[in-house]
């Protein structure tokens, strides 16, 4: 029986070392992503707005979940129409650490900034979560009742009555625009730095009415303080069955609101992954439906990355035309 040389015996012994290492390493490279440190979560709006409200359900729910091994840390940075907030992650490009809610408004208002603001392709879309509404809400003793009583006074005292919204060249004023053209009446759009102002606003007697989504005034309508008169959308809410439909007044006036989540440029694509699937598990969650879905009478707008991305730059197109009308875009 022939005995094995030393050299023998060293080859295999290297074999095996290599072949360990070589385990270890494809092991590593495997490993899930997760973030390594507290993560800052921008909502760039102020507080009391629907996306101070996102940011701030979402780590909660996240925590409640145990969906992250790392807190959310909601950080508002409000201003320029959220382009602070925004311009703040894009410029930390690469950094995995560092969330942003996003809204049609930022893209919006990134169009309307010119050359230098930030837009959506600077940034990393991880996900859409949820659709929201466009409604005119008012004051409960307001003496407009109905949409009818809009147009009449609008056009008794053209560009007097006063509407208060967030943001410029945004959601709001785009929904107004819109429904002046249809009705043939000019409105006083009042720019705010959120939802949160905008109510405030209202309840202290600043407008006549604002546009609000039901996150901004869920809280105030349930203590009898306002009351919506009408909802951009292509069928009435379940929740509030008596307030109609532009259309069915015979304008044409819907909208397509999504809220989700966007990420710094450039990060790892096992970030991206990690994130998208704490989202997604986020979504079915029942705490998500019954904590903000429902409680805030959002409906639900899951999109993945890729999907958000599509449906983001086509928003962003089909603002321009509107834009132009308001002398926002050249």
């Amino acid at each position: 029986m022939r005995r094995r040389s030393t050299g023998d015996r060293l080859f295999q012994m290297t074999g095996v070392v290599l072949l360990v290492l070589f385990a270890s390493a494809i092991g590593g490279q495997g490993a899930e992503w997760k973030p390594s440190k507290p993560i800052e979560f921008v909502a760039p709006f102020a507080p009391g707005g629907g996306s101070d409200v996102l940011a701030r359900s979402i780590a909660s729910i996240i925590e409640g979940e145990k969906l992250c091994p790392q807190p959310l840390i909601v950080v508002n940075r409000a201003g320029g129409s959220g382009l602070v907030g925004t311009t703040s992650v894009v410029q930390q490009r690469g950094n995995p650490h560092v969330l942003l809610t996003f809204i049609p408004g930022q893209a919006q208002a990134a169009l309307v900034a010119g050359k230098g603001a930030p837009t959506f392709r600077e940034l990393t879309l991880i996900c859409g979560l949820a659709l929201d509404e466009q409604l005119i809400v008012v004051k409960t003793d307001s003496p407009l009742k109905t949409a009818g009583d809009i147009i009449a006074e609008a056009k008794r005292r053209p560009g007097e009555l006063t509407i208060g919204g967030t943001g410029t060249g945004q959601d709001d004023q785009i929904c107004q625009r819109v429904f002046e053209r249809s009705a043939g009446i000019r409105l006083r759009y009042v720019p705010f730095k959120s939802g949160g102002e905008c109510i405030t606003a209202l309840l202290g007697g600043h407008v006549n009415m604002i546009w609000a989504n039901p996150p901004e005034f869920v809280p105030q309508w349930e203590a009898k303080m306002v009351r919506p008169l009408i909802v951009a959308k292509a069928t009435r809410m379940t929740e509030f069955p008596d307030v109609p439909t532009f259309r069915e007044m015979g304008h044409n006036v819907t909208y397509f609101f999504y809220r989700g989540i966007a990420a710094a440029h450039d990060i790892p694509a096992e970030a991206t992954a990690f994130y998208e699937n704490m989202f997604k598990r986020m979504a079915e969650s029942s705490s998500w439906k019954e904590q903000y879905l429902k409680k805030y009478m959002l409906s639900p707008g899951w999109m993945g990355s890729k999907e958000f991305t599509k449906v983001v730059a086509q928003n962003e197109e089909d603002s321009k035309e509107i834009l132009k009308d308001l002398g926002l875009l050249k």
